[in-house]
């Protein structure tokens, strides 16, 4: 049910994006800091690229945001690994290293 809402919340958010686009072709003129001029661009371009870059942004500090928690399952996933290491030596070192083979089993227990 939610993956069905969300592809309707993207059609219909691409959707208002391609209307906004075709409505708004005509050049705005951008002044940025370190152009010597002018630059004219569609409206559509300008709100598209910001979108875009904003995205980006978000994406990257959300990734980041993470880190920590990766570091730390990182770390329990390591030390889990070594329990069950030494666990696993424990065990075979009360059995005697491991399983005999059936037929030196039957011979000591006989």
């Amino acid at each position: 049910m939610l993956r069905l809402v969300r592809t309707i919340a993207a059609l219909v958010g691409v959707m208002a994006i391609t209307v906004f686009a075709l409505a708004n072709r005509a050049p705005v003129a951008v002044d940025l800091l370190l152009t010597p001029g002018k630059i004219e661009v569609p409206l559509y371009a300008l709100f598209l690229s910001g979108l875009i870059v904003g995205c980006a942004l978000g994406a990257v500090g959300t990734w980041l945001s993470g880190l920590p928690l990766r570091r730390e399952a990182r770390r329990i996933r390591r030390r889990l690994a070594e329990l069950e290491s030494r666990e696993r030596l424990r065990a075979e070192g009360e059995t005697g290293g491991g399983a005999a083979p059936p037929a030196l089993a039957r011979a000591a227990r006989a």
